[in-house]
C-alpha cells in the first residue's frame, strides 16, 4: 500500500483540511467573482487590482519608476497598487506632490570622486586602481550598490522573508562583514596615529584648524549622558563612513557621466557652455569652485540634468505613519509612497517638451533643486531630503565644468546615442560614456598644475 497516497487522502478528507482550505479559497475568489475587489482598499486612489497575496508584483519589473511612468498614463497623478501584502500609493504629479507633503510632512568620475570623498573622510586614498587594496574597495562598494538597488521582494511578502528567495541577505552580509573589517582596521589604525603622536596632531591642528571627518567622529563629545550619547558607538561611526562613500561617490559620478553625455550630443549647448567657461575663466588657469556662482549657463545645464538624470529615479520611498486622505482618497496606516520624479521629468503636463534636454529652460528661472519647487526634486524634499546634497551639488557643477574646460572630448557615436539606464541604487548609463581628452589650454597650464 502507498502510504504517502493513504497520508495525502486522508489529509484531504479531514473536515478541518476542508474547511481551513474553503476558508481561504471563498476569503480571496468570492470578491472577485463577485466584483467587489475593484479597488485596492476601500475608497483608494485609482490603480491596477492585482492578484491575491502578490499584488501588482507580477506586473513589475526592477524598472519601478518607466512602469509607474506607463502606469500613471492610465489612472492619472495619484494611483495605487498592492505589492504582495504591502498597499502602496504612487505620486506622479508636482501638485500631487505638494498634497502628500503637505499631508505627511563613469568609470573615471566615480574613482575621482571616490578618492576626493575618501580624503575628506580619512586623508587617504582609498579608491587606487594601482593598488590591489583600492580595487578590492572598489568592487565592495560596487557589490554593495548593487545589492542596495535590487528591490528585496521579500519584503513585500513577509511570510517568504527567512527563505531568502533572492539570496539578497546572504551578499549583503558578506559585503558588511568585508566592510566592518575594513573600517575596524582604519579606526584601529588611527587610534594608534593618535595615541602615538598626540602632541605632533595638536599641534598640527593648532596650526591648520585641519581634521578630517574620521578625526570628527572618534572625537566627539556630548553631554547627552541620559541617552547615552556622551561619544559615538564604533558601529555608529562605521554606518556614517559608509553613508559617506555611497552618498558622496556613486550620485556624483553618475550624474556627472549623464551631464557630459548629455552635453557632448549637442553641440549647440557645448558650444555656449565652452563659450561661457573661456569668457569666466579665460585659458590661463583651471576652473576653481568659485567661479560656479558667475557661470549661469553652466547652472542651467547643471539642472538640466538633473531634471532628466535624478540619480535616484523615485524618492526613497516613506511610508505613512497614521491613516490619511490625500485629494479626497483613503490612504491606509503604513502605506507605502513612492514619488516619481522621474516620470515627472518626462510629463508634457509639467515641462515643454520634456524628453528634449534644454538648459535654456532654466535661464532667468527661480526653480531650484533645493527641495522647494515640486517639478525638480532629485534629492527629495522636506526632512527626509538627501542631508548631501550641498556636496553634491557642488561637485557635479564642478567636474562638468573642469572637464569640458580643460578638454576637448571624442566619443564614438554608438556609445553616445545609446541612452539605454541600467538599474540600481542610482540610474547608470548603461554602456558607460568612453571619451578621449585632447587638452584645449596652454600647455603651460598643466604644467604649472
Amino acid at each position: 500500500m502507498d502510504l504517502n497516497l493513504l497520508f495525502s487522502s486522508s489529509l484531504l478528507s479531514s473536515p478541518i483540511t476542508l474547511a481551513v482550505t474553503s476558508s481561504i479559497a471563498s476569503y480571496f475568489l468570492i470578491p472577485i467573482l463577485l466584483g467587489a475587489r475593484r479597488q485596492n482598499w476601500k475608497n483608494a486612489p485609482p490603480g491596477p487590482v492585482g492578484l491575491p497575496i502578490f499584488g501588482s508584483l507580477f506586473h513589475l519589473s526592477q524598472r519601478f519608476h518607466e512602469e509607474f511612468y506607463e502606469l500613471a498614463k492610465i489612472y492619472g497623478p495619484l494611483f495605487s497598487l498592492n505589492l504582495g501584502l504591502k498597499p502602496a500609493i504612487v505620486v506622479s504629479s508636482p501638485e500631487m506632490d505638494m498634497e502628500v507633503m503637505k499631508e505627511k510632512e563613469a568609470e573615471a568620475a566615480f574613482t575621482v570622486l571616490a578618492n576626493l570623498v575618501s580624503n575628506i573622510v580619512c586623508s587617504k586614498s582609498l579608491f587606487d586602481n594601482s593598488k590591489p587594496e583600492g580595487r578590492k574597495m572598489k568592487e565592495m562598494f560596487s557589490e554593495l550598490i548593487k545589492v542596495i538597488g535590487t528591490p528585496n521582494f521579500s519584503d513585500l511578502i513577509p511570510v517568504v522573508k527567512p527563505l531568502d528567495t533572492q539570496g539578497l541577505k546572504r551578499r549583503i552580509s558578506r559585503v558588511f562583514n568585508q566592510l566592518d573589517a575594513f573600517y575596524e582596521k582604519l579606526i584601529e589604525e588611527r587610534l594608534a596615529e593618535r595615541a602615538g603622536k598626540a602632541e605632533k596632531l595638536e599641534n598640527v591642528a593648532n596650526n591648520f584648524g585641519k581634521k578630517d571627518m574620521l578625526d570628527v567622529l572618534l572625537s566627539f563629545k556630548s553631554n547627552d549622558k541620559e541617552n547615552g550619547l556622551e561619544q559615538f558607538p564604533r558601529k555608529i561611526i562605521k554606518g556614517m563612513l559608509s553613508e559617506m562613500f555611497i552618498a558622496g561617490t556613486e550620485t556624483s559620478s553618475s550624474t556627472v557621466e549623464w551631464g557630459m553625455t548629455e552635453v557632448l550630443k549637442k553641440p549647440d549647448v557645448l558650444k555656449k557652455l565652452v563659450q561661457e567657461l573661456d569668457q569666466v575663466i579665460g585659458n590661463n588657469r583651471f576652473m576653481v569652485e568659485s567661479d560656479i556662482p558667475n557661470l549661469p549657463y553652466l547652472q542651467a545645464t547643471v539642472k538640466e540634468v538633473f531634471r532628466l538624470h535624478p540619480a535616484v529615479p523615485l524618492i526613497v520611498p516613506r511610508r505613512s505613519n497614521e491613516a490619511c486622505e490625500v485629494a479626497g482618497y483613503h490612504i491606509p496606516k503604513h502605506c507605502i509612497v513612492y514619488v516619481n520624479v522621474w516620470g515627472m521629468a518626462r510629463d508634457p503636463k509639467v515641462w515643454d517638451n520634456p524628453l528634449e534636454f534644454k538648459p535654456e529652460r532654466f535661464l532667468g528661472s527661480t526653480v531650484d533643486v533645493k527641495g522647494q519647487d515640486f517639478n525638480l526634486l532629485p534629492f527629495g524634499a522636506g526632512r527626509r531630503s538627501c542631508v548631501g546634497w550641498p556636496l553634491a551639488h557642488r561637485i557635479v557643477h564642478y567636474y562638468l565644468a573642469a572637464l569640458l574646460h580643460a578638454f576637448e572630448w571624442e566619443s564614438p557615436p554608438e556609445i553616445l546615442n545609446d541612452m539605454h539606464e541600467r538599474i540600481g541604487l542610482t540610474i547608470q548609463k548603461d554602456k558607460s560614456l568612453l571619451s578621449t581628452p585632447k587638452p584645449r589650454l596652454p600647455p603651460s597650464v598643466y604644467e604649472y598644475n
